[in-house]
């Protein structure tokens, strides 16, 4: 089964728009199993000292499946989906693009619940 990785953007915006991320990838074709890079957690706990819907996506990545990473931000994210051959999960346009010229499988929340490709 393939893997999805879950950026900040993404659990942020779940928490604020009440979505379930589980149940919306239960009807993705390939199945991915959702999964959050050690750096998503670093930033989520830097955000949650001022931030209470990222102390909130911090307790909800807890439900997913943590998964080594190094270094910072989207560079982190990228290079570990790249080395995963994973998908990565992101509503950040500018990061799409990145990821999409550098070969990545994406995936966006789009309409505020739809999973596209």
């Amino acid at each position: 089964m393939d893997r999805v990785l879950l950026d900040t953007n993404t659990l942020i915006y779940a928490i604020r728009n009440k979505i379930d991320i589980e149940y919306e990838l239960k009807g993705v074709i390939p199945p991915v199993s959702p999964a959050v890079p050690e750096c998503v957690v670093v930033e989520l706990n830097g955000l949650g000292k001022s931030k209470w819907y990222a102390r909130a996506a911090l307790e909800y990545s807890k439900r997913f499946e943590y998964v080594h990473s190094s270094g910072e931000g989207d560079f982190c994210i990228m290079m570990t989906a790249i080395h995963m051959n994973a998908f990565v999960l992101t509503n950040d346009k500018r990061f799409l693009k990145t990821l999409r010229n550098r070969g990545v499988r994406c995936m966006t929340l789009s309409g505020g619940h739809r999973i596209q490709f």
